[in-house]
């Protein structure tokens, strides 16, 4: 594909977009659009000409972004800069524990952390918690996740993990297994793992590009007897189709609508005036 056809193709994509998207993203908008083909050598010319693209200001580098690459600069140059960053962050990521008022308490788990940023952004207004797993978990993860999750579940209190990940012979194995040690690990709750995407149904409803199974991967044979030969990666969905599927199976799980509310308008009065606080400390 010529450079500036890919240019003009990247920079529609993007436009369609409010949320930042990883490259794989776009190369897959590219693939159904039949603008290039799904092979590895494909991946790597995009890579490389986006950055060209990238530095020469032809396409927006702001609309791109590497999330399983971030760095946190917490230095300051005074301690009013530090209370006017303290400031800003509370207008938009001070929220109450709306979990708190519901029988159930939920989580999203992702199994790639390049994705774990357009979820979180989704769920946001639901206060609830992405982790991303980056492929199958460590035992420090679940363990701090089963000690989370018993905190936040009082008597009588389940938790629900939405769980996204490839539909590829490992992708499917780690809900199997994060339902298993979760339940290991957090004693008697009761804990269940619901897998939202992808799933096969999924994959032939959104018509997604399929690639070949790894025959590595010692999980391959029980695969592909049941699914054949090709798989799926979680990034070919539509970034919007994946945050409307994130919504709704965190909307699903509220059970009292009229409580949640009255701590939300709680929340929001909370956040004014510590802000208002904060002002005054600053001045």
């Amino acid at each position: 594909m010529k450079y500036r056809e890919l240019v003009k193709a990247v920079n529609s994509i993007l436009a369609g977009y409010s949320v930042q998207l990883t490259l794989r993203q776009v190369y897959y908008r590219l693939v159904v659009a039949g603008l290039i083909a799904n092979t590895r050598s494909d991946y790597n010319q995009l890579s490389s000409q986006t950055v060209k693209a990238r530095e020469s200001g032809d396409v927006d580098d702001r609309r791109f972004t590497d999330r399983s690459r971030r760095i946190d600069d917490v230095s300051f140059d005074s301690p009013g800069s530090f209370l006017e960053v303290c400031q800003n962050t509370l207008k938009g990521r001070y929220v109450r524990r709306f979990w708190d008022s519901q029988s159930v308490y939920c989580e999203v788990w992702v199994e790639k952390d390049a994705l774990s940023q357009v979820l979180a952004e989704a769920v946001y207004p639901f206060n609830t918690i992405v982790a991303p797993s980056r492929g199958y978990s460590s035992y420090s993860f679940l363990r701090e996740a089963a000690s989370r999750i018993n905190q936040h579940c009082g008597d009588g209190k389940r938790a629900v993990i939405l769980h996204f990940a490839d539909h590829d012979p490992s992708g499917i194995d780690m809900s199997r297994d994060l339902q298993d040690r979760l339940a290991k690990y957090c004693g008697r709750r009761e804990v269940e793992v619901r897998r939202i995407a992808l799933t096969h149904d999924q994959v032939r409803e959104y018509k997604l590009i399929p690639n070949p199974v790894k025959q590595a991967d010692r999980r391959s044979t029980e695969y592909v007897s049941q699914y054949g030969d090709e798989c799926w990666e979680l990034d070919a969905i539509e970034p919007d189709e994946l945050i409307m599927l994130c919504q709704a199976a965190v909307q699903g799980l509220i059970e009292n609508g009229g409580t949640w509310q009255a701590i939300k308008k709680q929340d929001e009065a909370e956040r004014e005036a510590l802000i208002k606080q904060l002002k005054g400390i600053v001045a």
